[in-house]
């Protein structure tokens, strides 16, 4: 057992030797972890009340091992004024620390509690007052000045005590945190009135769980908490890792370079990919349907190879059965429609292949659709072949994707498909003015028509400033603006992971998605809404036209 795990126990052990001799204490407790990691948890919130009187909570919160418990003093004549806990100062958890450590401290009494800490200087580093009730609690300590010994103070009641931790390195840290009861203790009316306890486990980011256990000691009320993130289908419209893959990068190996590989995926929480099949017309001229066919062909081997991970998806049906065996559907999509070499059998072709998005365009301009960056964008659109290009794919089941696409060319597109379109990989014109964002109008009309835009994770796309200043809430912002104009329906995220992209702070990667969910969650979105925007929106579609 670690030092950590004995926090709890040592509290609990002060309470019982406190303990009237006329009196009973039933403590409840037990161990949280993440269902995935199987890692302890702390900071989550434990709530438990009496079933007879569910209107009164008694609040604990996990130690750093992930233990709770907490105490109720049952009498046979009535309450007790008996004192659950001495006032108690224990070693920081760990030490030496970077960049944190936990305060270990329990107080016998209600009132002000104050913590302090000083340098060996005896210079004042940080302090904060709580105002608590009898308990044993902790506080974090995140590092803040320079490296060496502090002193940590807790002064309650008149009295003072304390103990030297070893800061390993300077920072500028917030110092100490929000205070939180890891040891409780309430008094209980006489033993013939208890009745069983109902505890609710709750943390920001996590799904919530209970249970009703009976009035009786009981330390293994353990719990096992999935993320919001884990239970969310995240489905992500656009990655380039593909391109790579065709010049010998293996999927199935955790890499240091570039931003995808399937170890990564699964850390990230992926349950469906687009893979993209593009080909650099610049690079590939003459050939570039063959070059999609051999690229093609790699990712169905590297799909192969890695069969106990990944599977290739062509319906929302073979979707739903690969996250069943709990692989990654991977989506294959063609981008650029100089793929097709202006034939429609090609496209049909890339259809049977069991590519199921079709990016019109890509930063060149067709002879039969003109694409965002072409001075012409706003007056030139599709012409007539293009038109029979955009009811192909309607009559396949194939969403037609319009980022990279003109302004006129997307107007006659809505003009002339009868299903929802995408734009699998862009951003907002209003907060970045980019010919490859979308403008106010244009998500209108992609929302009216039932389709999603998948906001792009590219840091120019997303502001003019420095990629190093574009972090997660940039992209939320973009994410807002959609969600704000039209809808929480019509927004998803499109990354372009691995398309020569610089991406933002926090989001350098896939294994990082959950930090956006986090995010979302911090910003109010509900757990219902963070399902849309990461995969139930996409999906919607998807099944509407895919069929």
């Amino acid at each position: 057992m670690t030092t950590a795990s004995l926090r709890p126990i040592l509290i609990l052990l002060v309470c019982i030797a406190n303990t009237s001799i006329h009196a009973q204490t039933v403590t409840l407790g037990g161990t949280i972890r993440d269902s995935y990691s199987v890692s302890p948890v702390e900071s989550i919130r434990v709530d438990i009340s009496q079933t007879s009187d569910p209107g009164k909570l008694y609040t604990v919160y996990t130690s750093t091992a992930g233990t709770w418990s907490y105490s109720f003093l049952s009498t046979s004549a009535g309450r007790t004024d008996e004192v659950p806990f001495a006032f108690d100062l224990q070693q920081n958890f760990p030490n030496p620390f970077n960049p944190s450590t936990t305060i270990y401290f329990s107080v016998p009494w209600n009132g002000p509690v104050m913590v302090l800490v000083h340098n060996i200087l005896g210079q004042l580093i940080d302090s904060r007052t709580y105002s608590l009730v009898p308990g044993g609690y902790s506080v974090q300590w995140t590092g803040k000045g320079a490296a060496g010994p502090l002193f940590y103070t807790v002064q309650s009641g008149g009295r003072s005590l304390t103990k030297k931790m070893i800061q390993l390195d300077g920072g500028n840290g917030g110092g100490l945190g929000n205070v939180m009861l890891v040891g409780g203790f309430a008094p209980v009316l006489r033993k013939s009135a208890a009745t069983d306890f109902s505890v609710m486990v709750s943390k920001l980011g996590y799904e919530p769980d209970s249970i009703t256990v009976s009035a009786v000691n009981n330390s293994a009320i353990n719990f096992s908490l999935t993320t919001v993130h884990r239970r969310t289908f995240v489905f992500d419209l656009h990655n380039d890792i593909a391109e790579y893959m065709i010049d010998g990068y293996q999927l199935g190996i955790r890499h240091v370079s570039n931003q995808s590989d399937i170890p990564r995926f699964l850390d990230g929480g992926i349950d469906g990919q687009m893979i993209v099949l593009w080909t650099d017309s610049s690079t590939s001229p003459t050939t570039p349907y063959q070059r999609t066919i051999q690229m093609y062909d790699t990712c169905i081997a590297q799909f192969n190879r890695n069969s106990a991970t990944i599977a290739r998806a062509t319906t929302s049906a073979e979707i739903q059965s690969i996250h069943a065996a709990g692989k990654i559907a991977a989506v294959l999509c063609v981008e650029g429609g100089h793929a097709i070499q202006e034939d429609l059998n090609k496209l049909i072709n890339f259809y049977k292949l069991g590519a199921r998005y079709f990016t019109i365009t890509w930063n060149y301009t067709l002879p039969w659709a003109t694409a965002a960056a072409d001075p012409l964008s706003a007056t030139k659109g599709l012409s007539a072949f293009g038109r029979q290009v955009i009811r192909t794919a309607d009559s396949l089941g194939m969403l037609v994707d319009v980022s990279h696409v003109g302004i006129k060319t997307i107007e006659d597109i809505l003009a002339v498909t009868k299903n929802p379109i995408i734009a699998s990989h862009s951003g907002v014109r209003t907060l970045r003015n980019s010919t490859r964002n979308l403008t106010d109008d244009q998500i209108r009309a992609i929302a009216q028509g039932g389709g999603v835009i998948g906001v792009v994770f590219y840091t120019s796309f997303l502001s003019s400033s420095a990629a190093s200043s574009v972090n997660i809430d940039t992209v939320i912002k973009h994410i807002d603006y959609i969600k704000n104009l039209v809808g929480v329906d019509h927004v998803a995220i499109g990354s372009d992971y691995d398309g020569g992209i610089s991406a933002p702070v926090g989001l350098e990667n896939v294994s990082k998605l959950q930090n956006l969910t986090m995010a979302l969650l911090r910003k109010g979105y509900s757990p219902a809404d963070v399902r849309k925007v990461l995969g139930e929106n996409y999906l919607r579609v998807f099944k509407a036209v895919c069929k």
